[in-house]
């Protein structure tokens, strides 16, 4: 009955029907809407647009090349961007970093090829495609570095990409078909990784146990190297963000 009166005296109030059909229950809170892993996701996505492409790169039909171009967009691009503002929303740095990052690959792969590369000049069109490569193939290494406390099945995937990458960077400065059909070959295994990375992901998510080996933290023996350091922040916070967010955290101090 308080709460009926504390009702009485504050009508003002706004309840939930229920509260008001039954004045002395309290009504629980509705339930918090979970996003659900979008990793698996994104890695079906990055590893079906390079299966496609690398297909063309060693060596199958690669005058029809510009097929993959829809692909690399909407699925490679698109889907895999959403993947990674998930990522982001749920607080993971690294798939938010990686998904975001390739997904702005894969859409501007296929914005380039279908409409910069045929105005280049063709004697020249092999060094624009190979600077188009190198900032990838950048980002792509110290991903594979970030890998290392993540699963072993990540590290192998960004290992496998990076290697790609570079194989088929150095392939177009030099102008090498051999080069590229062997970055071809070496983007089917990274495909491979990643669609294995998925079906893993997809599989202990719906089955809610690991029936797929992914092999969780394989560089777990290096975290020894920074354990004197200070807890990690935000490389965009400033000064005066961290000693907020220190004082928050430590209200007594």
């Amino acid at each position: 009955m308080r709460h009926a009166k504390e009702r009485a005296r504050f009508p003002d109030r706004r309840c939930h029907p229920a509260e008001v059909a039954n004045p002395g229950v309290a009504m629980s809170e509705p339930p918090t809407r979970v996003v659900a892993d979008p990793a698996p996701l994104g890695l079906a996505a990055f590893g079906a647009t390079t299966l496609m492409v690398s297909l063309f790169n060693a060596g199958v039909r690669p005058e029809l090349v510009a097929a993959v171009f829809p692909t690399a967009f909407l699925f490679g691009g698109v889907v895999q961007l959403v993947a990674g503002i998930f990522e982001l929303k749920q607080g993971g740095t690294f798939g938010g970093t990686a998904f975001s990052a390739f997904g702005a690959f894969w859409m501007a792969y296929a914005v380039y090829g279908h409409f910069v590369e045929p105005t280049l000049p063709p004697d020249q069109a092999h060094l624009a495609t190979g600077l188009f490569a190198l900032p990838w193939t950048i980002i792509s290494f110290y991903l594979t570095v970030a890998t290392l406390r993540t699963t072993g099945v990540l590290l192998a995937l960004f290992a496998s990409a990076t290697t790609t990458l570079t194989v088929l960077t150095i392939a177009e400065f030099l102008d090498s078909d051999p080069a590229r059909r062997i970055g071809g070959a070496i983007g089917l295994v990274t495909s491979a990784l990643a669609l294995y990375a998925s079906f893993a992901g997809v599989i202990n998510t719906t089955w809610g146990r690991h029936m797929i080996p992914t092999f969780p933290d394989p560089g777990k023996r290096l975290a020894r190297l920074g354990h004197r350091k200070n807890r990690p922040v935000s490389i965009t916070s400033s000064t005066g963000e961290r000693e907020i967010s220190h004082a928050e955290a430590h209200p007594e101090r």
